[in-house]
């Protein structure tokens, strides 16, 4: 089985900092961000990644990467003008040969992928999208009844029935014939092929995944993927 991630995104919201080191080569606990992703594609059996990256920052992965073989891999390339999550995947496409794996690039989790390809499998599904309901909401919530009296409320909940999605997504190739529904899979893709009718399904867990999006999600990162002494020991959630 091959995974292609996603790793060619310009990380506006961490600059100036991405102006000297791509996202996914941010350093963290003495390695590339990257590295940790590799690793635990590998540790699930998935020895096959094509890396898919923009022009702009491309050289500095693949001198880095090389070819995987110090991972236990292989690692191919796809590189692109900047353009959009499906239109990377749609450029990379002629590489799927079955089952296939979609990882964002910026996220660590300790999800089990093997279980998720496997419940993949089990139903048949174009499509399964991994989906946290151990994720705190950023705000403030609350539901007000018809006339504006407030029901509930709490400050940054889980909520459990409204899962987040982890970005890994386990596909088969017919998934590819809706890339052109627009230049992002989560925004415009994800929605034509459920509109369709298509068999989309979710695997939920309560691992929780850890991005490095912005500079408050690179400090958690940063804390979760140190050594264990000196990390803050994480809230468990049930």
């Amino acid at each position: 089985m091959k995974a292609f991630v996603l790793a060619g995104g310009a990380g506006t919201r961490l600059s100036p900092l991405t102006s000297y080191v791509p996202k996914g080569m941010i350093p963290i606990g003495g390695k590339p961000f990257i590295d940790y992703v590799v690793s635990y594609l590998s540790k699930h059996g998935i020895k096959n990644i094509l890396m898919l990256l923009s022009d702009a920052h491309s050289e500095v992965f693949r001198n880095h990467l090389d070819d995987g073989s110090k991972f236990g891999v292989n690692i191919g390339y796809s590189i692109t003008p900047r353009m959009g999550t499906a239109a990377a995947l749609k450029e990379a496409s002629a590489h799927v040969d079955g089952t296939f794996v979609v990882y964002y690039g910026d996220v660590f989790t300790e999800l089990d992928l093997s279980e998720m390809i496997r419940y993949h499998k089990s139903k048949g599904a174009v499509c399964t999208l991994a989906l946290s309901t151990g994720v705190k909401i950023d705000y403030g919530v609350g539901r007000v009844d018809r006339e504006g009296r407030i029901q509930y409320f709490a400050e940054k909940p889980i909520l459990p029935e409204y899962p987040v999605s982890i970005g890994i997504y386990v596909c088969e190739p017919g998934f590819l014939t809706y890339l052109s529904a627009g230049p992002d899979l989560a925004a415009d893709v994800l929605p034509q092929v459920i509109a369709k009718g298509e068999k989309v399904y979710g695997f939920l867990t309560k691992e929780r995944h850890y991005d490095i999006g912005s500079f408050k999600q690179l400090d958690e990162a940063k804390d979760i993927l140190k050594p264990e002494k000196g990390r803050k020991k994480q809230p468990a959630i049930y």
